[in-house]
């Protein structure tokens, strides 16, 4: 090779070179030339920040849903608010049991679905207790959820729903009473909770609700109209959410 071409062979490897060592790649220090630094790259992870407690964000990283999909069950007490038809039952406060999905515990505005079963033993006629009106209700309702990020949630909620009753195991007729042995009705429920979640996904929720009632026909008065078939209930529920 002549010393004219000398200097080209040496340009051409150089540029060969720098195509097989990648350009990112970090260079050990004992493989760098006397007097030179070793080249480092550094990659920068960016985490989602967690919202603060009165943070009225969309969206919460620490859920696997990202927005809180809760399910919990629990009971209570609950009453009517008629005279009529608390005179037609043994106890003024009968037993309660509940089921619920809420989707979106850890935003502003979230959806309860719920289904709602109702019991109270009747006492018409002679005194004694003579069959026993069952109540189912199935809702759905808007809930506002005050502090969506913190551990204490205190929300309120209203909706809409269906109801039925159905009195078993009876031994009196309508015409000597004049309560039916079935009725379906419009139920309109209003109240608020408070539920606390921790970490792990637990969830514990405490709640009062009062229920209108519209379109009611279950128990006819005296005076010809029939009986209001609104409800207060209190009820605790524990459950899991993601």
């Amino acid at each position: 090779m002549t010393m004219t071409k000398f200097p080209w062979a040496l340009a051409v490897g150089g540029l060969l070179a720098l195509r097989v060592v990648p350009a990112h790649a970090d260079t050990p220090a004992e493989q760098c030339p006397p007097g030179t630094q070793p080249v480092t790259t550094s990659v920068e992870v960016q985490t989602e920040e967690e919202p603060g407690v009165l943070s009225y964000g969309w969206h919460d990283p620490r859920l696997m849903s990202g927005i809180g999909i809760g399910v919990i069950v629990g009971g209570g007490i609950t009453g009517f608010t008629s005279q009529a038809m608390r005179d037609i039952v043994s106890n003024d406060v009968g037993g309660q049991w509940d089921a619920r999905v809420t989707i979106g515990t850890h935003i502003p505005i979230a959806l309860d679905l719920q289904y709602q079963g109702t019991a109270q033993s009747l006492q018409t006629l002679s005194g004694f207790d003579n069959g026993t009106l069952i109540g189912t209700a199935l809702e759905g309702m808007a809930r506002w959820n005050i502090l969506p990020h913190f551990s204490f949630n205190p929300y309120i909620f209203g909706g809409l729903g269906w109801q039925n009753y159905n009195v078993t195991n009876r031994n009196f007729s309508r015409a000597a009473t004049g309560l039916a042995s079935s009725d379906n009705s419009l139920s309109i429920p209003l109240g608020a909770g408070l539920s606390w979640r921790d970490g792990s996904g637990l969830v514990a929720d405490l709640r009062g609700t009062f229920r209108f009632a519209a379109d009611q026909d279950l128990l006819l008065e005296p005076n010809g109209s029939q009986a209001d078939l609104w409800t207060w209930g209190v009820s605790a529920q524990i459950g899991w959410e993601f």
